[in-house]
């Protein structure tokens, strides 16, 4: 076999080898989109018609017209140019099925048929006690209580003793309180709570420095699983209702803990309009678990998402609320930073009182993750308190839901976006929910029409349902803002346009 024909040989097999991987790769990544449900068929049908052609185009280039015996200039040329089409096409296919695979990824994760929840039990004494460790603790009385996460208190006590090999003496108290007291007076020498039970703890007047006089020597998490419920809601036709409650825990998982964010957003995607309407954290109204007590919204979350999202709807006067979305806030200021910041408006100028160095002017903000997480964070030097903070939370939602459905931020930086989702948000959206809005989102385009509202009331004290022999700072909600919260609502909801002056 002579030199030139076994060239045109090898010429043909890699020729044959380069089609094939093009067309394999051509067909796994129209697959995987037609798996993620949200490309809208004007865009589908012309990327699966453009790798058509570009097949084609590489076997007429590669193959029509070639003379094998004697191949000339032109020939090369044809070889040459279907070769960098070739690879073109087969790299852009290994970027994309990177992409898709990091898509499909995280809504999987996001939107698994099981939720993780997390709790935790720590062992607390007081700051100036010598123990380090729970072994420094083995001969200490332990303070218990059956007000709270009595159950997660025994395991925790199973765990403690599996651990020093030998049982720990405990002494019951009729409430959290009685049990601090003791701790205080030197009658126990510490006590086992579930953690989430000190923020209630230091909310009650007299205890407000529970956090510093004490500290935890041992921590007993568990986590376990719970099945989401299915829905049954057609997201791109009908309007529907999402509880965006705030966690700052690193992790995204759930946890009965209290939420100082509790913003309800009203979506309706025909009108294409967006109403979050924030519910201070010390509202104090009836919780659904009890329907006879009053307690603070924030204290709700001690019972779990649903009883938050019950107490909100029976506020309101509305039948259910259909998906949850509980935020760590933690994330969302690295997913700020992937999306390249954002622009939100200040009523004041301030100086974040955790970040001294961060300062806002009253208008236009320009915010990088770490300034807008301060931005939402901040109530302690503006005027109106947790009122302003929930105007903040709302302002920098409406900013990141702007900047994700008016730009092509999600194509551009598509990896770190989903990194950041996955420590951000646990929710209950179906994988098919979030399918269809993008998809709408792709075939509609335009943005949304976000409006805010807060309600507001008057600060003072009164006991609790979870604190019910003590007086702690509530709002009484104000019954004029509350209706009209609920004529906002049913606006929304009945696709009636709302306006500026509807929310002032």
């Amino acid at each position: 076999m002579s030199k030139k024909k076994r060239k045109t040989t090898k010429w043909i097999k890699f020729a044959r080898v380069l089609i094939a991987i093009q067309a394999i790769l051509s067909i796994i990544v129209t697959g995987m989109v037609i798996k993620t449900q949200m490309l809208p068929a004007k865009f589908l049908i012309p990327m699966i018609i453009l790798f058509v052609v570009a097949l084609l185009l590489v076997f007429a280039l590669v193959y029509v017209g070639q003379n094998r015996k004697h191949p000339t200039k032109s020939c090369y040329l044809k070889r040459g140019l279907g070769t960098f089409i070739a690879v073109l096409i087969i790299a852009v296919c290994v970027f994309a099925t990177s992409v898709l695979g990091k898509l499909l990824g995280t809504i999987g994760y996001l939107t698994g048929d099981k939720e993780t929840v997390e709790e935790k039990v720590g062992v607390y004494v007081m700051d100036d006690d010598p123990a380090k460790t729970i072994n420094d603790a083995a001969d200490y009385e332990f303070g218990i209580s059956q007000s709270y996460g009595y159950e997660d208190t025994k395991e925790a006590i199973d765990d403690i003793n599996k651990k020093l090999g030998s049982e720990i003496a405990t002494k019951e108290y009729d409430t959290a309180l009685d049990m601090v007291d003791a701790l205080y007076s030197g009658k126990t020498k510490a006590m086992i709570i579930n953690e989430s039970y000190e923020s209630i703890i230091s909310d009650t007047e007299g205890y407000e420095d529970f956090t510093s006089k004490t500290r935890i020597i041992y921590e007993y998490t568990k986590t376990y699983e719970v099945e989401k419920t299915q829905k049954d809601v057609k997201v791109t036709k009908e309007p529907f209702a999402v509880y965006i409650s705030g966690s700052d825990t690193r992790e995204a998982k759930l946890a009965k803990s209290r939420s100082d964010v509790n913003i309800l957003a009203f979506v309706n995607p025909v009108s294409k309009q967006v109403l979050l309407l924030n519910t201070p954290r010390d509202y104090y109204i009836n919780i659904s678990i009890a329907p006879d007590s009053k307690d603070k919204l924030t204290h709700c979350g001690l019972y779990g998402l649903d009883c938050s999202m019950d107490t909100l709807a029976d506020l309101y006067g509305i039948d259910s609320i259909n998906y949850y979305a509980q935020i760590n806030f933690t994330g969302f200021e690295t997913l700020i930073d992937e999306i390249g910041g954002v622009t939100v408006y200040s009523d004041a100028s301030f100086t974040s009182s955790d970040y001294p160095d961060y300062k806002y002017v009253k208008g236009e903000n320009e915010l990088n993750g770490s300034e807008a997480l301060a931005f939402v964070r901040e109530r302690y030097n503006l005027g109106d308190g947790d009122y302003a903070r929930g105007r903040h939370q709302m302002a920098v939602i409406s900013a990141v839901i702007d900047k994700m459905t008016s730009s092509t931020t999600l194509l551009t930086n598509y990896s770190g976006i989903m990194d950041s989702l996955e420590g951000m948000i646990s929710t209950d959206f179906e994988s098919g929910d979030i399918s269809a809005l993008i998809n709408m989102q792709l075939s509609d385009g335009g943005g949304w029409d976000v409006k805010s509202y807060t309600v507001v009331g008057e600060g003072t004290k009164r006991t609790t349902y979870s604190m019910p022999k003590f007086k702690a700072y509530v709002t009484i909600p104000d019954e004029e803002s509350v209706d009209k919260a609920k004529g906002l609502i049913k606006k929304v909801m009945n696709g009636e346009t709302i306006t500026d002056s509807d929310v002032e």
